[in-house]
C-alpha cells in the first residue's frame, strides 16, 4: 500500500471524505505528504464493514499525545482517529491510520476477535515466554503481571524504560511482530492488523499464525 503513495505536495486538501467520513486537517501536515492520497490508499484495501461506525479523522497535535509518560501519535476515542500532525513523513503518518483503525474494529467487532479466546491463549502465551526470556537475562519480573491482558502503564515503563528499547528488540525478536506488540492484548492486535495491510503479513503469519487468519477472517466478514 505504501507504494501507492509517491507523489509530492505543497498543500493538501483541509476537508475530504475518507469512505463516508470527514477528514479534518486542523494543522497542516509536513510538505511531501499528500494526505488525501494516503487516505485513498487505504480506503483502497480495506473492506466497507470496516468504515462501520467510524465518526471522523483530525489531524493535528493534541496535548493528550505529550502529557503521557510513554508518549503517542495518535488516538481513538468515540470513534474518531485523533492523530498528530508532526509526522516524520508518510509511512509514519499510515503507520498511525492503520494502527488506530485496528482499535476500531475492536470496538465494533470485539465478539468476533476476542469470543473464541483463541487471540487471548496464543498473546498470553507470549507473553509467559518474554517473562522468562527476561528473567533469564536477570530481570525482576515478580514485580509484574505478565498475565494481565489489558494496558498497565507500570508494566509500559518496566518494558521501555527498565529492560529499554535494545534489551525489548532482542527479547521479541520472533515472539512478536514488534515489541509493542507485547504491552497489552490490544496492541498485539493493533500491531498485527498493521503488519497484515502495511506488507508484512508474511512474517506475521511466521510469529503470530492465529493474529493472521483472526484478521484474515475479519477482513472478509460479511455478517455485519
Amino acid at each position: 500500500m505504501r507504494d501507492y503513495i509517491t507523489e509530492k505536495v505543497a498543500n493538501t486538501t483541509r476537508h475530504f471524505k475518507f469512505g463516508n467520513v470527514d477528514v479534518q486537517e486542523l494543522e497542516p501536515t509536513p510538505e511531501g505528504i499528500n494526505l488525501q492520497a494516503i487516505f485513498k490508499a487505504i480506503e483502497n484495501n480495506f473492506p466497507s464493514h470496516y468504515f462501520q461506525k467510524l465518526n471522523g479523522v483530525k489531524i493535528g497535535h493534541n496535548n493528550e499525545f505529550d502529557q503521557r509518560k510513554v508518549k503517542v501519535n495518535a488516538l481513538y476515542r468515540d470513534g474518531t482517529f485523533y492523530i498528530t500532525n508532526r509526522q516524520k513523513n508518510t509511512k509514519d503518518l499510515m503507520d498511525d491510520i492503520v494502527h488506530e483503525f485496528a482499535h476500531h474494529m475492536e470496538t465494533i467487532f470485539p465478539e468476533f476477535i476476542y469470543s473464541d479466546k483463541s487471540l487471548i491463549h496464543e498473546f498470553h502465551r507470549k507473553r509467559q515466554e518474554l517473562k522468562f526470556e527476561l528473567q533469564s537475562e536477570g530481570y525482576w519480573v515478580e514485580d509484574y503481571d505478565f498475565d494481565n491482558l489489558k494496558y498497565d502503564e507500570k508494566f509500559d515503563i518496566f518494558l521501555y524504560k527498565r529492560v529499554g528499547r535494545n534489551m525489548l528488540r532482542l527479547a521479541t525478536t520472533g515472539l512478536f511482530i514488534r515489541p509493542y506488540a507485547a504491552v497489552s492484548l490490544r496492541e498485539y492486535f493493533a500491531t498485527g492488523f498493521e503488519a497484515y495491510y502495511l506488507g508484512k503479513q508474511n512474517t506475521l503469519e511466521k510469529i503470530s499464525p492465529i493474529l493472521y487468519d483472526k484478521i484474515t477472517e475479519l477482513h472478509h466478514y460479511s455478517e455485519y
